[in-house]
């Protein structure tokens, strides 16, 4: 698309489709869907916008996965910032997450209660069950158990705080940060080597 440089109009359409990963960036912090990898990726070509598939992974589900957990917010890998303009993360790219992320701030009753209708979801329910075996710190059997039997609750309740905390800028465990903070950590470890090398091989964390 980006090849022929000469072609004004594949340069626009491929600068917004740069544009509008920025705003999926945003619904990745709160877990709405995983972070992308290429086959889940497509690209309009009429509009240039990214266009997403395949919604199994949500709600912290591929962070609690046995094998290859990903441990990034969302996907953004070198190729995707050498395609950016001049300042790279530095330019629109950390403007629009900052903006969109003040929204979301300023709307979290709002967005909690739209949220919390598709937690108690049974499909997405059963999705987000299959990882209670694998929680961090149940190493006893009969805790396991216990655990099973209360899955349900446990685990919706602990999506919910979990989205509160993306929301209030608490998820990193020392208190509440502000907006520009928060986008840099999670920066930080969407673009940190050893989260990436962690992904499995199809996630492509070498692009």
């Amino acid at each position: 698309l980006i090849r022929d440089y000469r072609d004004k109009k594949k340069v626009q359409l491929f600068e917004r489709a740069l544009t509008s990963t920025t705003g999926d960036d945003l619904q990745q912090i709160l877990w709405l869907k995983s972070p992308r990898h290429p086959s889940n990726l497509m690209l309009d070509r009429l509009t240039g916008k990214i266009v997403h598939i395949d919604f199994g992974d949500c709600f912290d589900v591929a962070m609690t996965r046995e094998k290859f957990p990903e441990k990034i917010p969302f996907r953004l890998t070198r190729m995707l910032v050498k395609a950016m303009e001049v300042t790279g993360i530095e330019g629109n790219y950390r403007f629009t997450c900052e903006r969109v992320l003040r929204l979301l701030r300023a709307n979290r009753d709002s967005l909690l209660a739209v949220l919390e209708a598709f937690v108690y979801d049974p499909v997405i329910s059963w999705r987000l069950l299959e990882g209670t075996k694998r929680v961090p710190g149940e190493k006893h059997d009969v805790t396991r158990r216990k655990t099973l039997q209360e899955a349900p609750r446990i685990v919706r309740e602990r999506v919910i705080d979990r989205i509160k905390q993306k929301l209030t800028g608490s998820e990193f465990g020392n208190g509440e940060v502000d907006v520009q903070e928060q986008i840099d950590r999670l920066v930080e470890q969407a673009t940190l080597h050893e989260n990436l090398c962690q992904c499995y091989i199809g996630w492509c964390p070498f692009w």
